[in-house]
């Protein structure tokens, strides 16, 4: 396993892949790159800081956004304090795992 930092420079809420920029190599994109899901979508935008996780060192399409940094997030609005997270259980209220 092998863990590079990068740029987020598109990213697609429905399929939850993003494109990412490498830090470090100027100019080098990985696209299609799965996002872990309890990330939230709403932060994944253009310019984010990323933490990448390569399963296969020599094979960029095994990897996964795990993490992304670069300031504190601006409140989630469908966070529930109550049952102390954003999943309320109803359909459509999260990522579609399939």
């Amino acid at each position: 396993m092998l863990i590079r930092f990068g740029t987020i420079r598109a990213f697609e809420a429905r399929t939850y892949l993003a494109d990412v920029e490498l830090g470090g190599y100027v100019a080098t994109y990985i696209s299609n790159v799965p996002v872990a899901y309890h990330v939230r979508e709403d932060l994944v935008e253009d310019g984010t800081r990323c933490v990448v996780l390569f399963l296969d060192e020599l094979n960029p399409s095994n990897a996964v956004v795990i993490a992304l940094f670069s300031g504190r997030p601006a409140e989630d609005p469908k966070f529930d304090p109550v049952l102390g997270h954003r999943h309320t259980g109803a359909v459509g209220d999260g990522p579609v795992l399939g």
